[in-house]
């Protein structure tokens, strides 16, 4: 996977209510209910080695737990490869992150760190999650580490139940669990799954969306979308127009007119609503003299 891809993902799951989500919908522990959302605070990641900083795809939140502090440690997975010690990368990254509150907590017992490992890989995930079952029993077990993380493996999760949480984390492995030609037929069920979200995550849905398909350079500001999306309709638009974007093949047979009607109204409302006409084409693709046109 690319760089900027990688970019984009860890971007999604540094906003706390993708955290929210990915946590209750995607994880089966009994904890998970009681923490308190409302207290949900992002990390800076300071305290991790130069070594780390530009390598790894980590996110931390602290949250209240039964009046408590815990920390949620995501470590995202992009390696096309499946990484056999895992365990022990989780756990060296655990441990610098428990010196680090070493230092800034002044109690005598440091607060938990629950690691959570995403991988969105296409490769069967392999490696144990059990740091203690890498290691070679020949002395007494008391000596030997152990550490467990929670894995979420995209590939795993079965479409029929992505469809039934109808929310944006669905909607994204919806679409990372697909490939192009099925999502030209599905992607009615993807605005289903978004339709029930807050405009900012749907914003948020909206540009990971256009920087995967490459169908935009410049990014939407929240309140402009805000103030120009009236329904779901505009990010229908918008997915078609990434298909569309996607598959120039199709387009040159004709197959896809129904998009391009649906990119001439978008463009012919982004007009309405005062954007230049270059900004216009650099989003839908349309030629200028188009434009001018409408």
């Amino acid at each position: 996977m690319s760089h900027d891809h990688d970019k984009r993902y860890k971007k999604l799951f540094s906003h706390p209510a993708m955290i929210k989500e990915l946590l209750l919908y995607f994880i089966d522990e009994n904890f998970i209910k009681d923490l308190d959302f409302t207290s949900l605070e992002r990390i800076d990641k300071s305290f991790i080695t130069d070594d780390f900083k530009e390598k790894e795809s980590d996110v931390i939140y602290k949250i209240n737990f039964k009046n408590n502090d815990i920390y949620i440690y995501l470590l995202i997975e992009f390696q096309s490869t499946v990484d056999t010690f895992m365990a022990i990368r989780i756990n060296r990254y655990l441990a610098e992150f428990y010196e680090f509150l070493s230092h800034t907590i002044k109690e005598k017992e440091l607060p938990a760190a629950f690691p959570v490992m995403l991988y969105n890989g296409r490769e069967k995930w392999t490696a144990c999650t059990r740091m203690q079952d890498l290691i070679r029993p020949s002395i007494p077990e008391t000596y030997i580490p152990h550490l467990s993380y929670y894995k979420i493996i995209e590939n795993e999760i079965p479409k029929k139940i992505l469809l039934k949480i109808e929310n944006a984390v669905s909607a994204i492995f919806y679409i990372e669990n697909s490939k192009p030609e099925e999502l030209r037929k599905e992607f009615h069920k993807i605005i289903r799954l978004i339709e029930k979200e807050q405009p900012g995550i749907i914003l948020l849905f909206r540009r990971w969306l256009n920087n995967l398909f490459q169908t935009s350079k410049k990014e939407w500001e929240a309140d402009d979308f805000n103030e120009q999306i009236s329904d779901l309709m505009e990010v229908k638009v918008m997915f078609e127009t990434a298909l569309k974007e996607r598959d120039e093949k199709m387009i040159e047979k004709g197959i896809e007119k129904g998009i391009e009607k649906g990119t001439l109204k978008l463009a012919k409302k982004m007009k309405d609503l005062g954007y230049s006409i270059e900004e216009i084409a650099e989003i839908t693709g349309l030629r200028v003299q188009e434009i001018e046109k409408l």
